[in-house]
């Protein structure tokens, strides 16, 4: 009885916080708190002009009309207006269609607050103005507003989302006729694709209060002029190109008029889109620099660029769609991006180097012109798994039409890679080098501190040295690591015989030496190119795994039962363990026997 008369209050307690719904006049509406409600609809569906009312009354009761709920509007709705009451249009409100769109009047009144995603997706709008009571237009609100002339944003504005007013990538919906837009000074945060492919924009400020620049804000668009306005602490222009205040990340560059840029020394990175659709042809990339954020280059005229040996990471569909006729990838780059370098139709020639270990879905997809390929490394590189064939970075590829040229002797690895499917395989006259072994050894442990940066590597063939002063580098934690452990002068290489020493020169050019945290891994990347053998075979790049020294434990007696507390649990050789292991564990320094 008592169960049952406790699923009698639960279920009345559900009965009475349900919310309540009604129709009045021609709108539905949902009760919210306080005798307030939301419009949740349309009492007809031949509604087409929406005019809400500030209140609506329903059995007596008064209730304010303080939000729009999702969804509550199609494609048919011609015309809004809201009134000072409504704070909120939340998600997809107003969802129109982006191939024929119908709505082409919005009025807003001083009081509304939050525009939601997709709010008015799809849409005819032709002016706009957003009262300075919003503080937020969320991602995709006016996604699709391809007769948008023109904005008028006011001062109180603090956030723009991802694509908030993104056009198409078609003929049929994309911008054409939104020329220029004034942000406002409080502004803080202007998302991705907040304004691509809208055309014809020209113009567009940074203001005074931004702190966060999406990627790919202006791509596919016509912006010859960005301006930074007064006041403003955290972007600034060099020449034409907008950084953060510490000139570290490239964030914005015009989309027309600038055909070459220099990177200032201080760069380490490339904001995604950041050329996306300019007409960019070359770029000085300082060394220094570690990243290429996604897109950052895409359907650009850029046609020659310097990669610099500090180099970790290029995104995906970073050079897509570029005008290069030949490539030479990085060598500290350990993988192709997927669609890294799609559709470059003017590409013939590209280089793989032997420090590029996998290629990822779509890489070279719609390179019609590609005829030749080097690839640098004995062993070919994995592709990575796809679900269709035309995922395959190499789809379309015939080996009638392309050939790729490989290291003596390296012709299985590269069928075994499924490579023969779509290329001709032909092998070089010459192989590669690789040392039989090194000091320290592969996978060695390092000492807390004064570990010489020296690292011997013995070859079968006597040596002759190429390159004095290689780009060696140490990262911690991954390959991709950004800050890379350096000698106070620079790296040198001599030979002995059949030996390659690499080191790092301090002041007064002697070994340096460097600290290694607990349990940390270090990655030391020997370039390829340093020697080459009486043949003039030259070594492949060489990467070395090397492990800090592990954490130790005080330990104290054996206990006959598990420890209490909720600390990390650890095996007798310092290794961290899942409290169930069974056997002699040790847990806030103590020892005991978990049965």
């Amino acid at each position: 009885m008592k169960k049952f008369f406790t699923s009698l209050f639960v279920l009345a307690a559900s009965i009475a916080n349900a919310q309540t719904t009604f129709t009045a006049g021609d709108y539905k509406y949902t009760v919210l708190e306080g005798n307030t409600v939301e419009v949740s609809g349309a009492a007809s569906s031949d509604l087409t002009v929406v005019n809400i009312p500030e209140t609506v009354e329903n059995e007596g009761t008064t209730y304010t009309v303080v939000a729009v709920g999702r969804y509550s509007f199609g494609s048919s709705i011609t015309s809004v207006t809201l009134p000072k009451t409504v704070e909120k249009i939340k998600d997809h409100a107003f969802f129109g269609s982006s191939m024929n769109p119908k709505l082409t009047t919005v009025s807003f009144a001083e009081g509304l607050k939050y525009i939601g995603e997709g709010a008015f997706y799809g849409n005819a709008i032709e002016d706009l103005t957003i009262p300075a009571s919003v503080d937020t237009i969320a991602g995709s609100a006016f996604l699709y507003s391809n007769k948008l002339a023109n904005i008028t944003f006011n001062e109180g504005l603090k956030y723009i989302g991802d694509g908030a007013f993104a056009s198409g990538t078609y003929k049929y919906n994309t911008n054409t006729t939104l020329t220029s837009v004034k942000l406002p000074s409080t502004l803080e945060y202007l998302g991705s694709e907040a304004f691509i492919n809208n055309s014809a924009l020209a113009s567009i400020n940074i203001p005074a209060s931004l702190i966060t620049l999406g990627d790919c804000a202006i791509a596919g668009t016509s912006v010859s002029d960005i301006t930074i306005d007064e006041g403003c602490t955290n972007f600034v222009k060099v020449g034409d190109v907008v950084y953060n205040s510490d000139k570290t990340i490239l964030y914005l560059a015009p989309v027309k008029g600038l055909t070459s840029v220099s990177v200032v020394s201080s760069c380490l990175g490339i904001n995604g889109g950041a050329f996306w659709d300019s007409e960019l042809e070359s770029i000085i990339l300082p060394e220094g620099l570690v990243a290429i954020g996604f897109g950052a280059f895409e359907n650009s005229q850029l046609k020659s660029i310097n990669f610099p040996s500090t180099l970790t990471f290029i995104d995906e569909q970073a050079f897509a769609q570029t005008k290069f006729t030949e490539l030479t990838l990085p060598q500290s780059v350990t993988y192709i991006n997927d669609a890294e370098i799609y559709q470059c139709e003017q590409l013939t020639t590209l280089t793989i180097p032997s420090g590029v270990k996998e290629i990822y879905n779509h890489a070279l997809t719609g390179c019609t012109s590609l005829k030749t390929i080097y690839a640098k490394s004995a062993t070919a590189p994995t592709i990575m798994d796809y679900y269709e064939t035309y995922y395959h970075p190499f789809f379309n590829f015939s080996p009638s039409s392309t050939t790729i040229y490989v290291p003596k002797g390296a012709t299985d690895s590269y069928k075994s890679e499924g490579y023969d499917e779509y290329m001709t395989i032909v092998e070089n006259e010459l192989g590669t080098i690789v040392p039989v072994s090194t000091s320290p050894a592969d996978s060695s442990s390092l000492q807390a501190n004064y570990n010489a940066m020296s690292f011997e590597l013995k070859f079968e063939d006597k040596l002759t040295l190429i390159e004095s002063e290689p780009k060696v580098t140490i990262r911690k934690g991954t390959i991709y690591n950004a800050n890379a452990i350096s000698p106070d002068m620079n790296w040198v290489a001599t030979v002995s015989g059949q030996t390659l020493t690499v080191w790092g020169a301090d002041y007064d050019y002697f070994t340096c030496t460097y600290s290694a945290d607990e349990d940390a891994t270090y990655y030391v990347v020997i370039p390829e190119g340093i020697v080459k053998n009486e043949a003039g075979e030259e070594n492949e790049q060489v990467v070395l795994t090397l492990f800090g020294p592990k954490s130790t434990v005080a330990i104290d007696k054996v206990e006959d039962a598990p420890v209490a507390g909720n600390a990390a649990v650890y095996n007798l050789m310092g290794q961290k363990v899942n409290a169930n292991t069974k056997g002699l564990l040790i847990k806030n320094g103590k020892k005991y026997i978990n049965k």
